[in-house]
This record gives C-alpha cells, sequence and structure tokens, in this order.
C-alpha cells in the first residue's frame, strides 16, 4: 500500500511540474502559475512529510519485531531451561552446568539432591494445587536463605539438587544438611493449611562414587529414597544401595503383572465377639504368591505398591474380592459376616471412590452394613478434606474403621470430628499384656475413650490366653489373633468356622468360670 502510495504522489508531483512549465510560456496565465506553483510545492511538502512517516513507522515495526523476538527467545530459553513451578533452572540445565563445573578444577565435590517428605502423600490429600504452591515456597525460601554462589536447581520428579563444588570434610557435608533441613522446620502456610516439611537428602561425591553428572544425580537420588527409612533422614550413597534399588524396581514391574496373572490373593482373619464367642466379622489380608520368590509378605509389597500407583488397582481389586467372597460365605452360612478391608491415602482421595464403593457393592450384592472401611490414624491429619468422604462413605452404610489406633501422631479431636464406628488397638499395645499385668494404662484408656464415644473395640494381635482374659474382663469387644485362628482362605473358613468358634466358646466359657472364682474368693 505504501509504495503504491509513493509512486502516485511522484506521478503527479511530475505532471504538476510539466504543467507549471508549460504555463511559463502561455500569456496572461499569472493567476493559473500562481496556484499551479502552490498546488506543487503543496505536494512536494506532503510527500517529504510522508516519506519521513513513512520511515518512522517502518523503524518502528523493524524494533518491535526485534523486541519481540528477543522475548520470544527469552521465553523459549527460559522454558527450556528453567522449572515452570519453581522458577529453579530445571534439569536439563542442571546436567549442562553441574558437568561444566565437574571439570572446572581438580576440587572434590558434592551432588546433594533431596525431597519433601510426605509430598506425595500431601498431593493425595489435598492436590496438586498445595503441592506446587508448597515446592515454590521452598524454592523461594532456598533462594533467600542460602548462597547465591551455590548451584541450585529441581528436577522433573520433585526433588532438588545442590551442587557443592568444594567441601573439606564429610562433617562440612552433614553440617549443610542440618543447615537445610533447620531452614525447612518453619511450617508453609498454605490456604489456611499449616504444613510441616522435613527433608530427605541422599549425598554422592565426586570423584569417588561417580565420574559423570548423571551417574552422581541418580546415586544421590537413590540415597535420598533410601534416607526415608532413617532417623536422621540423611545418608551418603554407598554401592550397596543400587542393588537394593534394582531389587525394588524388579518388584515393581513384577507386581504391575501380578494383578493380570491372579497372583494376587485373599486371606481371612476370624473376629470374635469377645461376651458370646460368636464370629461374625473377619479383616481381609493381601498376599502375593510370586511365581519365582514364592509368597511375598505384605510389608515387602504394599509400600512398592503405594509408590508406584498400583495401590490404587490393587485396593480396588481387594474390595472387590472380598466383597464378592464375603457374599458367598454368607449365602453359604446363612447369616450375616461383615468384613473389613484397610484402605490407602491414595484410594480414599480418588475422585471417584465413593462412586466405585456403590458399584462394587451392587455389584456383589454385599449388604453395605457387612462392609467395614478401615483407615490408619496418619490418615487422619486434616480432616477438612477427610470429613465430606467419610460422610459420603457413610450414608451409603458401611461403617468406618480406625486401624493401628494409638500408634499415630494426629489430634484426637478426629474422633469427634469424623464419623467413625470403630477403633483398633495395634498389636504393638496387645503385646505387653503380661500374665501378672494387672493394669495396662494404654490399652484401658483406649477402651474406655472408646465406650464414652459409643464405640466399638477391636485388639489386634492377640496370641496368648492372658492376652484374651484381660481384654475381656477391660470389656473389649472384639478381638482377633493367632490364639483363635491364623489368616485363612475363605474356603478354610467356610469349612473350619464352626470349629474355631466352638473352640472360641470353650475358651471364654472357661475363662467366665474362672473370673466367677474370683469373685467368689474375694466376696469371702
Amino acid at each position: 500500500m505504501g509504495k503504491r502510495y509513493s509512486i502516485f504522489y511522484l506521478l503527479l508531483n511530475l505532471i504538476l511540474i510539466i504543467l507549471f512549465g508549460v504555463s511559463l510560456f502561455t500569456d496572461n496565465l499569472t493567476v493559473v502559475n500562481i496556484i499551479i506553483f502552490s498546488i506543487v510545492l503543496i505536494v512536494q511538502v506532503g510527500l517529504v512529510n510522508y516519506f519521513k512517516v513513512l520511515h518512522q513507522d517502518i523503524a518502528k515495526k523493524v524494533v518491535d519485531t526485534e523486541k519481540d523476538l528477543m522475548a520470544t527467545e527469552e521465553k523459549i530459553k527460559h522454558e527450556r531451561y528453567f522449572d515452570d513451578i519453581t522458577e529453579l533452572p530445571n534439569e536439563r540445565y542442571l546436567l549442562a552446568k553441574i558437568k561444566e563445573n565437574l571439570h572446572a578444577n581438580s576440587s572434590d565435590k558434592a551432588v546433594l539432591v533431596f525431597e519433601i517428605d510426605r509430598l506425595s502423600s500431601i498431593k493425595s490429600f489435598l492436590g496438586s494445587v498445595y503441592s506446587d504452591c508448597l515446592l515454590r515456597n521452598v524454592a523461594q525460601r532456598l533462594q533467600e536463605q542460602l548462597s547465591d554462589q551455590l548451584i541450585i536447581g529441581k528436577l522433573r520428579d520433585d526433588q532438588f539438587v545442590i551442587l557443592i563444588d568444594h567441601y573439606e570434610s564429610r562433617d562440612d557435608i552433614l553440617n549443610f544438611c542440618s543447615q537445610l533441613q533447620s531452614i525447612m522446620e518453619t511450617p508453609f502456610e498454605i490456604q489456611y493449611s499449616s504444613l510441616n516439611n522435613s527433608l530427605n537428602i541422599g549425598i554422592s561425591f565426586y570423584p569417588k562414587d561417580a565420574e559423570s553428572e548423571l551417574d552422581l544425580i541418580k546415586f544421590a537420588q537413590i540415597a535420598a529414597y533410601e534416607a526415608r527409612n532413617t532417623h536422621e533422614h540423611i545418608l551418603f550413597y554407598e554401592e550397596s544401595m543400587s542393588d537394593v534399588r534394582t531389587v525394588k524396581v524388579t518388584l515393581e514391574n513384577d507386581l504391575f503383572n501380578a494383578l493380570k496373572n491372579n497372583e494376587l490373593f485373599l486371606v481371612y482373619q476370624p473376629q470374635v465377639n469377645t461376651m458370646t464367642g460368636e464370629i461374625s466379622s473377619m479383616e481381609a489380608l493381601v498376599r502375593w504368591q510370586h511365581p519365582k520368590r514364592g509368597l511375598i509378605s505384605p510389608g515387602e509389597f504394599i509400600p512398592v505398591a503405594e509408590e508406584s500407583g498400583l495401590i490404587n488397582p490393587i485396593g480396588k481389586w481387594v474390595l472387590e474380592t472380598a466383597c464378592y467372597e464375603t457374599k458367598k460365605l454368607q449365602d453359604h452360612l446363612g447369616r450375616s459376616v461383615k468384613i473389613a478391608v484397610n484402605l490407602s491415602l491414595c484410594q480414599l482421595f480418588q475422585g471417584d471412590f465413593v462412586q466405585t464403593v456403590k458399584q462394587i457393592l451392587e455389584k456383589t450384592g454385599l449388604p453395605p452394613q457387612s462392609l467395614q472401611l478401615e483407615l490408619t490414624e496418619s490418615m487422619t491429619m486434616n480432616t477438612d478434606h477427610l470429613t465430606p468422604i467419610l460422610h459420603d462413605l457413610k450414608s451409603l452404610g458401611v461403617t468406618l474403621a480406625v486401624d493401628d489406633f494409638g500408634t499415630g501422631y494426629s489430634s484426637l479431636s478426629y474422633l469427634r470430628d469424623l464419623p467413625i464406628d470403630c477403633l483398633k488397638i495395634d498389636c504393638s499395645f496387645v503385646k505387653n499384656i503380661q500374665p501378672d499385668t494387672s493394669n495396662e494404662p494404654i490399652v484401658d484408656m483406649i477402651i474406655s475413650m472408646a465406650k464414652h464415644l459409643n464405640l466399638k473395640v477391636v485388639a489386634e494381635g492377640v496370641e496368648e490366653i492372658t492376652q484374651f482374659n484381660y481384654l475381656m474382663k477391660s470389656k473389649c469387644d472384639f478381638i482377633q489373633g493367632y490364639l483363635f485362628s491364623r489368616p485363612i482362605t475363605i474356603e478354610q473358613i467356610s469349612n473350619t468356622l464352626c470349629d474355631v468358634q466352638r473352640k472360641t466358646k470353650e475358651i471364654i466359657q472357661s475363662l467366665q468360670e474362672q473370673h466367677t472364682h474370683e469373685a467368689v474368693r474375694k466376696g469371702l
């Protein structure tokens, strides 16, 4: 468009100049000459101004385009080299920077990888908005309180990395790690929630452990993973850790196939009514028959399932199988039997978990009142988020229990706030009941508190007659343990339930007679 206008002005100017020249040879056209001369001047001035404005416009557009290109390049560079949540250097940048630094001088160096303990639980419990905000706050605190000379960055799996380019001894590294943990001691206030945090820290050394940036970070990650299970939450990398991690990765891969290969199965441990001797409930426990390793303990594979996310499909399978087999047992016995199923935090905070429970009950035909869902005490740390879910579950007609009661760190106010029906005394307290014990304060406290709150009480891990005697006298409602039955398959329960129940009633009757004789003696 600008080009066409410029040609138009040039042609017009040329025509007017020719007309002006012709008019000079024409008599008595003085006025016409003046008019034409004026028009020529105006057009020339307009043409000059036009080209001046056109040049300025083009120059401005060139400058703006250069600025846009620079801004786009900066944005692309930032996205390529910086984490979008914390604004810290990302893994790509870190690898390049650490590689460059390793060969800058000959000094010994250390790579620290640290993670926020329980971050995955916080994400599952409160959601990604909270966890992302927590990561941002952690990054901000690190930048504010640590030296600008340190190379600090964030890995893709929500872990942070620090390169220490010189140290004198391992004690220097330990002191720095303690400083890191102290920095994180002050709780983070996020959307009206106060989140306490501790760090799991893993350390690898250059050149002792590795000479490449990839291996240094990988080994520090392995050490950080193992640090979760230590008191200090700080570990230096050892070669044996790689072997342990390899075993866990292999176990995770095998567990992925275990469900579809029908390697998982359920066993059930009966729960005995201490007053009547009736077996009216039982707990479902998952087992894994590995094709090569044989029977694998739940204590070994359940943590792997939780860390890998496999706990959700496994938990759904456990719940559906337990309901299905319990309904078959009810039909066989011609009476009601209650089944208790443990939940994980990940399961509980699936968006469709309540609907899943409802669908399983409908599919299997198990009456809702025959299902008890059990959560651990540590899962009750935030009643604001837990309460609506539990109330929705209660509306289905199921009952709710707190497993391993007394071993957690939660405020007991959740017993008032949550719709709980039952407390399960952890076996560690039951084991403390000795033959010559006349008072077991923790057990007594739990039972007394439950009675005041109209809650049922189940004692786990009862193995000795003296433990059962104490619990029966203390008015504990139900007990489960090896004293009456090990965990057995649903077929074994169908075949042996009458024998177990007869044995139970005989023990209860014997103890009741003993109590009567003791009362008579005391009366005399």
